[in-house]
This record gives structure tokens, sequence and C-alpha cells, in this order.
């Protein structure tokens, strides 16, 4: 497999084919990409606190496990 980004300066790529790509059905695909610093600058807006997300099961460890064990067996 072959992937190469690239910024075009023309309307025009030369692309070289790999050897053992000669002769077979091969695809070529021109997506734009998308602008990854907007993404970057997003990501850093967010932050993950875990203290958030503390106590949100109300289940206890040995009943979870109570449980996974019961629904692990049903497929045996």
């Amino acid at each position: 497999m072959l992937r190469e980004i690239i910024r075009p300066d023309n309307e025009y790529y030369n692309l070289h084919i790999p050897k053992e790509y000669v002769g077979k059905d091969v695809e070529v695909i021109v997506l734009p990409l998308f602008d990854l610093v907007k993404t970057t600058q997003v990501e850093q807006l967010k932050t993950f606190d875990p203290m958030a997300f503390f106590g949100a099961a109300s289940a206890s460890k040995a009943s979870v496990d109570a449980y996974l064990s019961q629904i692990r067996s049903e497929w045996d």
C-alpha cells in the first residue's frame, strides 16, 4: 500500500507506480485533507478529569465480576 500526502502547486501531479503494482488494478483517490491544526486546537481544549467519573457506577466489583462470569458461562 502506498499513501502520500501532498500540497499540489497546480492541477497536475506525476504519480510513480511501484513495480509490484504494474499490471494490477489500483485505486487512486484524491481527497482534501482535514485541517489538522483546528482539530489539534479543539483537542487541547478538552481535558479529561477522572474525578468527574468517580462513583459513576453503583455496583460493587464483586457483583460486576459475578455478572461477567455468569454471562461468559452461557457461551460454554
